[in-house]
């Protein structure tokens, strides 16, 4: 038997079991939003390391069933080297007490701990070896999925479709944490918060309701107008036509002072701007985006029946994201 031999497949076979569980910890470990960070600056290890975990189903089998050939391996080879030294009766006592605690210290505690404190270091500095050992593993991790599905449906257990690779749950608990650590201010903090909910607030939640509306009939003289103008202190009133179901377009007072310097009767039906209607169920980011392509800063909000429930300003969704904002009087 050449000792050496066997002492150097033993040594091979246990980096190897070393990196198969650095690099198991350091994938599952990794901060997947700086990962994406790398992606957008053009690394290409970067993109590797995120089709990695994309695919983490995959990766984990991989190193699964390398990691467990490889340990059956050296557990094989470490009691059939200690049963020469020794003989069969204290090789098999010894090699089952040395190279358990050989596996488990050095194999898999070592490894773990020190790919959990430098996960993206390891990841991205063994991401071609990672990606070459996938594809060599692919028939047998192929394989291995296959049984493994088949079983998993017999047991009448269904598999849900992988999660985003960041949660916007996680982005809150970091923003949560953040706060906790001094890094964001607590402003900063309902701001992000305000963001996330930006996205699934509808107009019926931050409209000016129909009984708080300030609008003007449209056969009104203009003293009224500037009346109203003046008292309400706002820059757009809707117009309506014999009854508030009835809007039939809407006043900008930026366009006075021109009327103004040009000595015009004021007549509202010449100066009102088109109406622009909106459900109560559309969503005022969409309704933002509606905003910036037509370059309005209203819309009145309508039920499917016509009524005018309420209605909708620029300002009314920007406080959504900024809070509160205060004209100074």
């Amino acid at each position: 038997m050449d000792i050496l031999f066997f002492i150097f497949l033993i040594l091979f076979l246990s980096i190897l079991s070393f990196l198969f569980s650095a690099w198991e910890t350091a994938i599952l470990s990794l901060n997947k939003l700086r990962i994406h960070y790398y992606l957008k600056q053009g690394k290409h290890r970067a993109k590797i390391v995120y089709n990695i975990i994309t695919q983490l189903d995959k990766f984990v089998t991989t190193i699964l069933v390398s990691n467990n050939l490889v340990n059956i391996s050296l557990s094989a080879l470490g009691t059939a080297l200690f049963i020469y030294l020794f003989g069969q009766e204290w090789g098999v006592v010894i090699s089952t007490i040395a190279i358990s605690l050989f596996i488990l210290i050095f194999c898999e505690i070592t490894p773990k701990l020190i790919a959990v404190k430098y996960p993206e270091t390891i990841a991205l500095r063994f991401a071609y070896f990672i990606k070459l050992l996938i594809k060599l593993m692919h028939p047998l991790t192929q394989f291995f999925t296959y049984i493994s599905n088949r079983i998993i449906k017999l047991l009448g257990i269904e598999l849900k479709k992988r999660s985003p690779l960041v949660t916007e749950e996680e982005i809150r608990l970091m923003i949560e944490l953040g706060k906790e650590e001094g890094v964001l201010l607590e402003e900063e903090r309902r701001l992000i918060h305000r963001i996330f909910e930006f996205g699934d607030t509808l107009v019926k939640d931050v409209m000016v309701p129909r009984e708080k509306m300030v609008c003007i009939e449209l056969h009104a003289h203009e003293d009224t107008l500037l009346d109203l103008l003046i008292e309400e202190g706002h820059t757009r009133i809707p117009v309506y036509k014999e009854n508030l179901d009835n809007i039939v377009g809407v006043v900008y007072a930026k366009d006075l002072p021109f009327i103004w310097k040009i000595g015009s009767l004021i007549i509202i039906a010449d100066i009102m701007h088109p109406a622009y209607f909106v459900s109560p169920n559309k969503k005022i980011s969409e309704l933002l985006r509606d905003f910036q392509k037509m370059k309005i800063q209203i819309a009145i909000v309508k039920d499917d029946f016509g009524k005018v429930l309420g209605l909708v300003t620029l300002e009314d969704i920007l406080e959504e994201i900024v809070g509160e904002i205060e004209e100074k009087p």
